[in-house]
C-alpha cells in the first residue's frame, strides 16, 4: 500500500469518527430534551391536588422511573464521549 493510499485510508477513519461523535451528540440532545419535556409533565402534576384525577393519571405513568433510565442512558452516552473506542 503506497503512501496516498494510507492518507485516504486514514481520513476515512478520521471522517467515521466524527460522524460517530456527531450522531452520539445528536442523541444526547434529543434524550436531553425528552428528559426536559418529562421532568415539565412530573412538575405539572404535582400542581395538581393528591387524589385529582388527573394527578393520579399522570403519576399513573411513572414517569419519574422513566426519567432515571433517561439519566441512566445519558451517563452512558456522556461516559462513551468521553472515553470513545475506535474514534
Amino acid at each position: 500500500m503506497d503512501r496516498g493510499q494510507e492518507q485516504e485510508r486514514d481520513q476515512d477513519r478520521v471522517r467515521a469518527g466524527r460522524e460517530r461523535r456527531m450522531a452520539m451528540a445528536d442523541d444526547v440532545r434529543k434524550l436531553e430534551a425528552v428528559r426536559e419535556r418529562l421532568v415539565a409533565v412530573e412538575e405539572v402534576a404535582q400542581t395538581y391536588p393528591e387524589g385529582h384525577y388527573m394527578r393520579v393519571r399522570l403519576e399513573s405513568l411513572r414517569l419519574n422511573k422513566v426519567v432515571e433510565d433517561l439519566d441512566e442512558d445519558l451517563r452512558d452516552l456522556y461516559d462513551r464521549s468521553a472515553h470513545p473506542r475506535g474514534t
